[in-house]
């Protein structure tokens, strides 16, 4: 990453504005060549060129979506392939749909003081901070014994019981779980001071008349997004691949009634006789006795050859059994061949459906609905989920999706500051400003919805009163059409800023002199 850095700053530092030669006339408007600028109208006037803006905006888009980025520990026997996929999974998100990544953090951030909260509440000699919290939440202990991650239900269940060494989880302190992150104040701090630089230079573009680049705007978008993110992340620490081992102690023992002296008489709490090779469930002897008769015929038995017509009377029953099996999966496997034919036949829409609509657009847009709401973890799992947050209580869960929405709102209506600007053609600053209301009516949608479904009570998806229509009509607008017309909104964005790189307005590459002056990438 800091290679990239350098990279970009020497390729910018060669490109500089020059004056123009003999051959511009007062009658050219502008003239750009990547690196190098040419004008004629505003000779004297500080300039930047047009690799200088798009080098600040992509640096600044990849200190959002890469950098700024905690995720949660991914699986201990990941390789490094996966890890990378797993990283650019969360990155094309945080591109696409960066309000969710808002609500991930906002998540984590009050699910990491709720897990400090509850652990002193056990043990208040342990004194666990938000990064603590924040550590447990992304996986960062797992169990020694069989390698299985402790979510932070887990672990306060097993401080409850006395089930973990109190001195030992005290050792993992504060300076530990940094050590172990992969970013510190410095690295942070860069990526902070790059995005705060650049919202600032957007600010005083905006305030001094200066037109704003499509590209730009979008960039704004995401430093505004970044710094909030960032400020729920920061105690978070970053890129932690290996977990914590914690030793689980064996729970108390239980009273257990001592066993009978041998010798004695048996009686009602005492397990009855068995047999040589004969595993007997000692329940209650009622429940024995025929079981005990059987052996003790089959015992009579064996003088007048019955073990013999026994045993062939078992190998019988026993070749029914499967021959009984064998036709009845045959019979299922035809009837299920039947179904297939059938459904062939009549249904070939809905197996392109399902094909080539329905399944490429969970593979889409399922991962949002994880990234706004995963917060359960298997006991037997190896590692907490990629979008995994610590579930918490409705008031808290409707304050966080009521400020993130609108966080969201705000994020779609800084791309108005386009709503004038000069496209190619009228189909694209069309594109513009229908994409620029979905980034802001999805968000409104789904506030409105919870906010309404609070008020009238409405739980399920339901269509009997007109409240439960109005509410079951808006969630099903955000949940499932809404991912999916956002999605392609933000794909539209994206695709127009860089579009409308090609003819600029000339007053776009005006700087304001005193904004260079500001430590930035």
């Amino acid at each position: 990453m800091l290679l990239l850095l350098l990279f970009f700053s020497l390729l910018g530092s060669r490109a500089f504005p020059i004056e123009g030669g003999p051959e511009t006339t007062p009658t050219m408007a502008h003239t750009i060549v990547w690196g190098i600028e040419a004008r004629s109208d505003c000779a004297g006037m500080a300039e930047r060129t047009m690799l200088s803006i798009v080098r600040s905006c992509l640096l600044t888009i990849a200190a959002c979506v890469y950098r700024a980025i905690h995720q949660n520990i991914p699986d201990p026997e990941a390789g490094w392939w996966k890890r990378q996929a797993i990283r650019a999974k969360i990155a094309f998100y945080a591109l696409v749909a960066p309000e969710a990544v808002i609500w991930w953090a906002m998540r984590q951030w009050i699910g990491a003081k709720e897990v400090a909260g509850q652990v002193n509440r056990v043990k208040p000699e342990l004194k666990w901070t938000r990064t603590h919290g924040h550590f447990a939440q992304m996986g960062g202990f797992e169990r020694l014994d069989n390698r299985r991650v402790l979510h932070p239900h887990m672990l306060v269940k097993l401080l409850k019981n006395g089930q973990i060494d109190v001195e030992e989880l005290a050792r993992v302190s504060t300076k530990r779980i940094n050590d172990s992150s992969k970013g510190d104040i410095l690295s942070k701090g860069i990526v902070a001071l790059q995005t705060t630089w650049f919202v600032f230079e957007c600010l005083a573009r905006l305030h001094q008349g200066l037109a704003l680049l499509e590209l730009e705007v979008v960039t704004l978008g995401f430093a505004v997004l970044n710094t909030l993110t960032y400020a729920f992340w920061w105690h978070k620490p970053l890129n932690v691949l290996c977990p914590i081992h914690l030793r689980i102690l064996p729970p108390p023992e239980a009273v257990t009634t001592p066993p009978p002296v041998s010798g004695s008489t048996t009686t009602s709490n005492n397990p009855p006789p068995t047999f040589p090779g004969q595993v007997v469930n000692f329940a209650s002897a009622e429940e024995n006795a025929p079981l005990l008769d059987s052996v003790v015929e089959v015992r009579e038995k064996r003088g007048a050859d019955g073990v013999v017509q026994v045993a062939w009377q078992t190998v019988v029953e026993g070749i029914e059994s499967v021959l009984g099996s064998v036709i009845t999966v045959w019979e299922w496997i035809g009837a299920v061949a039947e179904d297939i034919k059938k459904d062939v036949k009549k249904d070939v829409w809905g197996t392109v459906w399902t094909r080539l609509i329905k399944g490429p657009f969970l593979a889409v847009a399922w991962p949002l609905v994880e990234l706004v709401g995963d917060n359960e973890v298997h006991d037997d799992a190896t590692h907490v989920s990629t979008f995994y947050g610590m579930d918490f209580s409705d008031g808290k869960w409707l304050v966080v999706l009521l400020s993130s929405c609108f966080v969201g709102m705000i994020f779609g209506a800084i791309h108005f500051l386009s709503w004038h600007s000069t496209f190619p053609t009228h189909t694209q600053l069309l594109l513009w400003r229908i994409s620029s209301i979905v980034l802001v009516a999805e968000p409104f949608c789904l506030a409105l919805a919870e906010v309404l479904a609070k008020i009238f009570g409405v739980r399920d998806v339901s269509f009997g009163s007109w409240e439960e229509v109005l509410v079951s009509s808006l969630f099903i607008l955000c949940q499932v059409f809404g991912p999916l017309a956002y999605i392609l909104a933000r794909l539209c964005l994206l695709f127009l800023a860089f579009r409308a790189l090609h003819n600029p307005p000339p007053i776009a590459f005006q700087t304001i002199p005193w904004t260079t002056y500001i430590p930035h990438l």
